[in-house]
């Protein structure tokens, strides 16, 4: 996923009282699941087996369906069907360090459960269903999956008939170059099988690179706009010369189940014209009266623009808040970060208010905090910080459960010393806080959801040059806690010879590209010597432990409830 980032010597003070340190709380769950089970769909041994790239998860999302919460469903940036590095039957003869993106390979990922989440069954990816073959698209990660009713004969929706499950993500068009578009396909079957793509952006341009959708649905029957869906991107147009592209902020929604998408809103100013005022990172969601938000970062603000009329109309993006990127990389790592905004909005029926939650940076790191508006967006409290003094907090995730209570969970990192990195000197945890539904709870204090720590170093990008952990996670609630999804690296192992490699790019000073150039077709060859000679750039599959790079999307379950007791309906 390509971003935006600027440097900027602000760092935000943030007050602690939305903690509720001291407080008597109670926290269940039910330990953590494998999403991606087995590693490569098909193949029951693979989590031993796979080596890299094909062992490569991240940028998780997941879904619940609303009607019967034993169904959930998750997805990922999945390389499951990429070819391991170096020469072989699929990448023919190449140089033993070559782990790009191969040409033709689908990377959105699918997986299911029936149980709760207590188990999970690795579908494929999307590009492996019959509706898709022959349809000339392929997929490229950056899912985010949502539930909503099923469209009825005659027309509109209802629950009654079961919920209908959304997948959107990134993908390409066969013969069309250097292009992104973002994509849908609905399942009706929580996620077994799935529909053919739709393109959601409509405009089909190969100058066009679009990138960080996001999708929601609206779920309240007391809605006028029950059963819409809305999906928001940023658009990264043609370079205009001056060295900054033009990047807006846009969303278009359907009103048939997913079949069609209408023409796109602009939601923010097009020009990023080195002001700061660049914009990336949006999030969707919907009120119970049927008011939409679409949340994004802009500057050195988290803003939100509003439509009433079912995404006809939009208000100007207005400030819910400051923020200070986080660092990139935070100190003792080396995979890139972001500070995206994800914004839930109370669905009981009457309520008027909204959370919005960042990672933010600070005089002690970054920590994640929480912005409420009571009156639809109008007007936001000032933010208060949620995440403690566990590690550098980063990638939260928000939702609001039927009775109002507020989930949120994140990840921290801690590393032995942050002015170098490299295997085993981070450890990755995740923790959660949760609030209750009242107008003045407060939150709890945050409760570690993992058990054990992962590696950072474990993980990288295809072209070797940084580690790489995504840029996102998603949490999803009901009445009986919340799933918490997230890149997770405990079954895999470092490799010395990458952390030596990526020392010498930070050393020398060269580029450091993402991930997203290899999908492109920018292959390492002929941008830098170094970057390609076998002489310096590591072979994984020769000078690397057998699990180098294996990383997962693990599913936590998690209930908290500030009042001493657990939340009901929780498993133990």
């Amino acid at each position: 996923m390509t971003m935006f980032k600027r440097i900027c010597a602000l760092v935000v003070a943030v007050p602690l009282s939305g903690v509720l340190a001291g407080a008597v709380f109670a926290a269940t769950r039910s330990g953590e699941a494998q999403a991606n089970s087995p590693q490569v769909a098909g193949q029951s041994k693979s989590d031993t087996s796979a080596v890299f790239p094909t062992n490569k998860q991240n940028e998780p999302t997941i879904a619940v369906n609303p009607v019967n919460s034993l169904f959930l469903i998750g997805g990922a940036n999945d390389e499951q069907r990429q070819p391991g590095c170096g020469p072989g039957p699929v990448r023919g003869a190449t140089i033993a360090s070559d782990c790009s993106f191969f040409p033709g390979v689908g990377t959105s990922g699918v997986y299911t459960s029936s149980d709760s989440g207590a188990t999970w069954t690795n579908r494929g990816l999307l590009d492996e269903q019959a509706s898709w073959q022959g349809k000339g698209v392929l997929s490229d990660g950056d899912p985010v999956i949502a539930y909503g009713p099923k469209p009825v004969d005659g027309g509109g929706f209802s629950f009654a008939s079961g919920a209908r499950a959304y997948y959107s993500s990134l993908g390409s068009l066969t013969g069309v170059k250097g292009s992104e578009y973002v994509i849908i396909s609905y399942s009706d079957d929580n996620g077994v099988t799935w529909s053919a793509p739709i393109i959601g952006t409509t405009k089909t341009s190969g100058v066009d690179f679009n990138d960080k959708n996001w999708l929601a649905v609206d779920t309240s029957p007391s809605s006028p706009y029950f059963g819409k869906v809305y999906l928001s991107w940023t658009e990264f147009r043609s370079n205009t010369g001056s060295g900054y592209g033009n990047e807006p902020v846009m969303v278009s929604s359907s009103a048939d189940g997913g079949a069609s998408f209408g023409a796109p809103n602009q939601l923010s100013p097009a020009a990023n014209n080195g002001t700061g005022n660049g914009r990336q990172g949006s999030s969707v969601t919907t009120g119970p009266n049927g008011t939409a938000y679409v949340a994004f970062e802009q500057g050195p603000s988290q803003v939100v623009t509003v439509s009433g009329d079912g995404g006809k109309s939009w208000t100007r993006p207005a400030t819910i808040g400051a923020v200070t990127d986080i660092q990139d990389p935070i100190p003792g790592a080396n995979f890139r970060t972001d500070s995206f905004v994800i914004i839930a909005a109370d669905p009981r029926r009457g309520s008027s208010t909204v959370y919005a939650a960042w990672a933010t940076l600070t005089p002690s790191g970054g920590r994640v905090v929480v912005a409420t508006s009571t009156d639809r967006g109008t007007t936001w409290s000032n933010a208060v910080q949620v995440s403690g003094n566990e590690g550098y907090a980063f990638f939260p995730g928000l939702d609001v459960a039927p009775d109002g209570r507020v989930d949120l969970a994140y990840q921290a990192l801690v590393a032995k010393s942050g002015a170098v990195f490299g295997t085993g000197n981070a450890a990755i945890d995740t923790f959660a806080v949760s609030k209750p539904p009242s107008a003045t709870g407060a939150w709890s204090a945050p409760v570690k959801i993992t058990s054990v720590s992962s590696d950072p170093a474990v993980s990288a990008q295809n072209n070797l040059q940084r580690q790489f952990w995504g840029d996102y996670t998603a949490l999803v609630s009901d009445a009986t806690g919340a799933w918490f999804i997230f890149t997770d690296s405990r079954r895999g192992s470092g490799c010395p010879a990458v952390d030596a490699y990526q020392k010498y790019l930070v050393d020398a000073g060269m580029v450091i590209r993402g991930d997203m150039a290899d999908r492109l077709g920018q292959r390492d060859t002929g941008v830098n010597p170094a970057l390609s000679d076998p002489v310096v750039k590591p072979a994984p599959g020769t000078t690397c432990p057998s699990q180098f790079g294996n990383t997962d999307a693990v599913v936590a379950h998690f209930n908290i409830s500030t009042a001493g007791v657990p939340v009901a309906g929780a498993r133990r």
